[in-house]
């Protein structure tokens, strides 16, 4: 199969760039809002494993012609930011450090002095957004979290074998590099026939190394501690979208984070009957109910 287009004509033309930030060159979009419309907010996104732009086109070009400025970045160990060798090269640590680098190049785009950022993220992204609220060193100047099908918990479909489970602490020790193949289908992914075919025609490639997968898996584990959550900022408003088909992360590890959060958090679970995981990529009515819930909670926090 021939290298197809991504299947949707944006309004918009995103900006593309490349930052330096510890020994990595991370390549970044933005998607700026019309100066013809009234200006909503700026939001941080967060992808998902082994994404990168290219998959979010429609949704931060209608985003933006709303009237929202968005910044991407292909993370560490992903897209254009890094290549060959360094796909999943990876951790905990840098996950985090540079992230609160994004949020503070950001600050130095701010409309008003006290502008506050949207914090959005998918999948693996979604569970790194949801630290971010209990740890983050700039949660600060987040004003809100949305989160798409959160990596909490994974589908029992999807789910690395008890065996490599077991061992994974052991090689993120002594093979951290040690790189997996997550042998993700393209089927759970999304029920759009263009965007599952624009995928397989590029024979997306979803590897990454044993110490990605291990600490990303044990930050999600975290998400379904009551002594860990209890430390979410309680003025920190979230949604969290997630498909009822999900077949990669299970609907349950966000129906358990939702629920342990305390009771004066300003918190919603919007259940998207017939999504499967990338909620963003899906068919039109799909696309289009989930993008009305979030664009109904980012007008209204």
């Amino acid at each position: 199969m021939s290298y197809l287009d991504v299947p949707y004509d944006p309004i918009g033309t995103p900006v593309e760039d490349f930052i330096s930030f510890n020994k990595a060159k991370f390549k970044t979009v933005m998607w700026n809002a019309p100066e013809t419309v009234k200006y909503k907010g700026r939001i941080i996104y967060v992808h998902g494993f082994a994404e990168h732009s290219s998959l979010y086109t429609e949704f931060f070009d209608k985003l933006s012609q709303l009237g929202y400025d968005i910044f991407f970045f292909d993370q560490r160990g992903a897209g254009e930011t890094s290549r060959g060798s360094d796909v999943g090269n990876t951790d905990e640590k840098h996950t985090f450090q540079d992230l609160d680098f994004m949020i503070e190049h950001n600050l130095k785009f701010r409309r008003t002095e006290d502008e506050k950022f949207y914090l959005m993220g998918h999948s693996m992204g979604g569970g790194i957004v949801l630290n971010y609220a209990i740890k983050g060193k700039y949660k600060r100047y987040i004003k809100s979290i949305v989160a798409c099908a959160p990596l909490i918990e994974l589908h029992p479909d999807t789910k690395p074998s008890r065996l490599l489970w077991f061992f994974s602490p052991a090689i993120r020790v002594l093979a951290p590099n040690f790189t997996i193949d997550s042998q993700l289908r393209y089927d759970f992914i999304t029920s759009n026939t263009k965007w599952k075919n624009y995928l397989m025609s590029h024979d997306e490639k979803f590897v990454g190394t044993a110490k990605q997968f291990y600490d990303m898996f044990t930050r999600g584990e975290a998400l379904t501690k009551q002594s860990y959550v209890k430390s979410y900022d309680k003025n920190m408003p979230v949604l969290i979208v997630h498909g009822t088909d999900d077949r990669i992360n299970d609907l349950r590890g966000s129906k358990k984070f939702i629920n342990l959060l305390d009771s004066s958090v300003d918190k919603k679970l919007e259940q998207i009957e017939g999504g499967k995981h990338s909620l963003f990529m899906e068919r039109e009515e799909i696309f289009n109910d989930v993008f009305s819930k979030v664009t109904g909670f980012l007008a209204s926090h």
